[in-house]
């Protein structure tokens, strides 16, 4: 019999949050979703409901839960319609928002909730022809639960103790097994002939069914959820992965890459599915190119597959239906490649001919820094670590020999954040070095070819006008003023000749050697960044003040200007606040921020945004002659070809 898995909506609402993992030990390519689209619309299987919840089928029906209004009013169902169509029946009434179903030959087995215990559960079986349920497990905080032949396996979450168990029991009833307990609760579940597999903190856990220790089969990562098996291997959602690797152990694989709002995962024998950003998806086993099934058009909380099609709960008043073939391949041609996978809390992120280079930013118990300055080779391979223990690191940037950066420090009182400090160490290694020390935190930093720059963002912030703009010599000595009186001066550049800035209130130049700053705009912005005869910054134009980061809401343009100077002229709107980099290549400039989900690029010389990757998340962002990089939102680093 094929073992069957069940995770619970609760391994959504509290997902484990880990430890990053290793880098690959050589790159994974994934082809890259590059624009919405969509094969034949999916059609309603059944409608009428209130709130479709899970989905299951067997060779002839397809089961579902109906949640009802809430646990409270206790008016959820459990129903099954014939696959080729005819009204739904009702196998049981009455229940307290009914979730996660599994089948076995004869039963239907589905979790519902306590309405007088917060997040308490009960498991429970009905015949698939209808009758009186049993309940097998009462009043536990079940997060996940799977079958075999014999047993019922379940996760459970005991946040009055933190901690967690799996647990089996007779399907026939009887005292539950204890299999596996620790400080932390255990997520999903999953199982096969020999093994129970979960989730918890300390990773993808397997253990013998016939008892013995726990093993971790694979790291924890960023959010992981979803554990699903097929006869030789594990998959599992983690951040913005798919992530696969052999049940029998070895090296992690990223199925599929940089996609943003991973929901529901499912197999058949040759594919995996899965539902982002409002699509439906697919993927060989193998890898390969990604297709498009379908334009959900509302959350997907399960899916299920049979030989031909594909069925969701929609969250919605209805199950959906797609047939599984065809769909649209996502341009094969444009694949990405991993280069570092979840970093934690990567803070920039910058580029030199060869190498990768980004900050992290981490705080321990007692708030001191362990944060760290890391490289890897654009082409893949081990990370390298440049500066370990540091105060947040962040606002990286690199010549031919050293890697600069700001480290942010800690805020000593509210709006203090003087403890920051201009860092440097030589990329072949070697004790980091401070330039400058009791500097503002919250700096940004540009370097030329002999001298570090930073902003002061002032005592007063974006109030006062009392920042600056410094700069000191690659080799030390004494920091010197560029400009004063700034209102939080933000974003800088340099070139050969000066260095660029904006504040809250105007975009300026100053030849670093002496003068008078000069404005070449009476606006400030976000991003900024220089090619060798023009200025490109971001800045807000519209903002919601009743409505906080709302897309419909907000706005930014992007503005370049003359280095000589002249009129500035507006080249593209976007919804959203400025992203806080753009990158530049010879005809391009490429932009992202929330409200994009994913990157865009826009000619120089203006024009309609041109979407260059869509469904990814994405934070910081670089560009080369032949590629582009970005890290996602989970501080994972990756490479695409232009």
């Amino acid at each position: 019999m094929k073992m069957i898995r069940v995770s619970t909506w609760f391994s959504i609402l509290f997902a484990v949050v880990a430890c990053t993992v290793a880098a690959p030990t050589a790159p994974q390519t994934t082809p890259t979703r590059v624009a919405t689209a969509k094969s034949d619309a999916p059609a309603a299987f059944v409608g009428g409901q209130i709130k479709t919840w899970s989905v299951v089928t067997d060779d002839a029906f397809v089961y579902w839960t109906d949640c009802g209004t809430n646990p409270a009013a206790q008016n959820g169902k459990v129903l099954r319609a014939i696959k080729s169509g005819g009204a739904p029946i009702t196998l049981a009434s009455n229940e307290a928002c009914p979730t996660s179903l599994a089948l076995d030959a004869d039963g239907v087995y589905y979790l519902v909730a306590d309405p007088a215990q917060s997040l308490r559960k009960h498991l429970k079986r009905i015949a698939k022809t209808g009758g009186a349920a049993t309940t097998l497990v009462t009043g536990q905080d079940i997060r996940g639960f799977a079958l075999d032949d014999a047993n019922a396996y379940w996760t459970i979450c005991d946040l009055t103790r933190g901690a967690g168990s799996a647990l089996k029991i007779s399907k026939q009833g009887g005292a539950p097994t204890l299999i596996e307990s620790s400080q932390d609760c255990f997520f999903d579940l999953a199982v096969d002939a020999a093994n129970v597999y979960w989730i918890e903190a300390r990773g993808i856990m397997r253990a013998a069914k016939s008892g013995g220790a726990a093993i971790a089969l694979a790291p924890a990562q960023f959010n992981p959820r979803q554990l699903v098996l097929d006869d030789t291997h594990a998959y599992w959602i983690a951040g913005v992965y798919v992530m696969q690797i052999a049940k029998s152990g070895g090296a992690v694989i990223p199925l599929v890459a940089g996609q943003k709002d991973l929901g529901s995962l499912a197999l058949d024998h040759a594919n995996v599915y899965w539902n982002a950003s409002g699509a439906l998806m697919r993927i060989a086993k193998t890898g390969g190119a990604m297709y498009t099934l379908a334009n959900t058009n509302a959350p997907v909380q399960s899916l299920a597959i049979d030989q031909t099609n594909i069925f969701w709960a929609n969250l919605g008043n209805a199950v959906m239906k797609i047939e599984k073939s065809g769909g649209v391949p996502i341009e094969t041609k444009n694949e990405t490649t991993t280069l570092a996978i979840a970093q934690e809390n990567l803070t920039s992120f910058a580029l030199d001919d060869a190498h990768a280079y980004w900050t992290t930013c981490r705080y321990g118990a007692d708030r001191v820094g362990r944060g760290v300055v890391m490289r890897v080779s654009q082409q893949g391979g081990a990370l390298t670590t440049l500066a370990a223990d540091q105060l947040c690191p962040k606002e990286i940037a690199t010549d031919a020999a050293n890697v600069y950066w700001i480290n942010a420090g800690r805020e000593t009182a509210p709006g203090d954040y003087r403890e920051g400090a201009v860092m440097r160490v030589a990329k072949s290694g070697g004790a980091p070095i401070a330039l400058a020390s009791k500097q503002d935190g919250r700096a940004r930093l540009a370097v030329d070819d002999a001298n570090v720059y930073w902003t002061d963002c002032g005592t007063t912030a974006r109030s006062g006008e009392d920042g600056a703009v410094f700069k000191i010599g690659k080799q030390g000595g004494a920091p010197q003023i560029i400009a004063t009186g700034q209102p939080c001066p933000g974003g800088i550049a340099t070139d050969a000749a000066n260095v660029y800035w904006h504040s809250a209130s105007a975009l300026y130049k100053a030849d670093p050697r002496g003068g008078a700053p000069v404005i070449l705009a009476s606006h400030g912005g976000g991003a900024l960044n220089v090619d060798d005869a023009n200025i490109f910054w971001a800045r807000v134009e519209s903002a919601s003040r009743t409505t906080y980061r709302s897309c419909a809401d907000e706005r930014s343009a992007l503005y370049r200007v003359s280095k000589s100077g002249g009129a500035p002229i507006r080249l593209a709107s976007l919804m959203g606040l400025p992203a806080s980099k753009l990158a530049l290549d010879a005809t391009n400039i490429y932009w992202t921020n929330d409200c994009v989900g994913g990157i865009v690029k826009i000619p120089k010389a203006g024009g309609e945004p041109i979407p260059v990757l869509s469904n990814v998340s994405v934070k910081h962002l670089a560009v080369d002659a032949t590629h582009i990089y970005w890290t996602a939102s989970d501080g994972t680093v990756m490479r695409k070809v232009k």
